[in-house]
């Protein structure tokens, strides 16, 4: 007799699940949003961040000292328990460290990571932590230009090399799988095509009090903030991985 296969899960989270341990989103429906107080034409923009060097490097520099004083919440935990007992895929578009601190063995960060450096004239990449950006003083440890460093974070009209894996994985799913989404917009990526398309059961949490657009695509809705709602969604999602 055949086993039959492990039921999968993938997580795909955005900025929402990190707005609970204190850190701004991109892209709210408010005017609190990072998109509403600074240009992302000037900040992340691959076509002129060069011409920007200065003003960039501040921009991610308080990004990253942001980052340092903040900590996992309950959402993260709950998704890196799934991790532990259903094996589930974390893509994230985050590029906060979030995850990882809260235990997770893999996250797949398709838009880059906020805590590394990334030198576009050799290529070198590289842990930088969470201090500021210094051109003085720091430099590409494998070539020496200062120039040419940039936070190794995916910048609109710059590639997304993860994309390609992400894809796979999201296309790969059946009916016996389920996907969740928490804390996205769906304005880089369109979620509720996605999960329109997907033939997994799909479960949307997302920051807003209201109903969205985007919830007729999915078979379960959840509104509210994810760390408050966290228990609730585990209850969820252990009821649909081990029925």
């Amino acid at each position: 007799m055949t086993a039959a296969p492990q039921r999968r899960l993938i997580l795909f989270s955005g900025s929402g699940i990190s707005a609970d341990s204190g850190l701004d989103t991109f892209r709210t429906s408010g005017g609190e949003s990072l998109w509403a107080q600074y240009d992302p034409e000037v900040v992340c923009n691959f076509d002129c961040w060069e011409e920007n060097f200065v003003l960039v490097h501040d921009f991610y520099s308080k990004r990253r000292e942001e980052l340092g004083k903040v900590a996992p919440n309950p959402a993260h935990f709950v998704a890196v328990d799934w991790e532990k007992r259903y094996n589930a895929e974390l893509i994230t578009q985050n590029v906060d460290d979030l995850f990882e601190r809260a235990g997770a063995r893999y996250v797949m960060h398709v838009h880059g990571f906020l805590t590394a450096m990334r030198c576009v004239a050799c290529g070198a990449q590289w842990y930088f932590g969470y201090r500021r950006f210094d051109p003085a003083a720091d430099r590409c440890p494998k070539c020496g230009r200062v120039e040419t460093i940039k936070p190794n974070v995916v910048f609109f009209n710059e590639p997304a090399p993860r994309y390609a894996e992400m894809w796979r994985s999201l296309e790969s799913l059946t009916d016996e799988d389920v996907l969740v989404a928490i804390g996205t917009s769906g304005l880089v990526l369109p979620i509720g095509q996605i999960a329109r398309r997907c033939p997994a059961t799909t479960v949307l949490s997302n920051l807003q009090s209201a109903e969205s657009p985007s919830d007729d695509d999915f078979d379960y809705v959840l509104h509210g903030h994810a760390a408050e709602i966290a228990p609730k969604l585990d209850a969820l999602i252990k009821a649909l991985m081990e029925s």
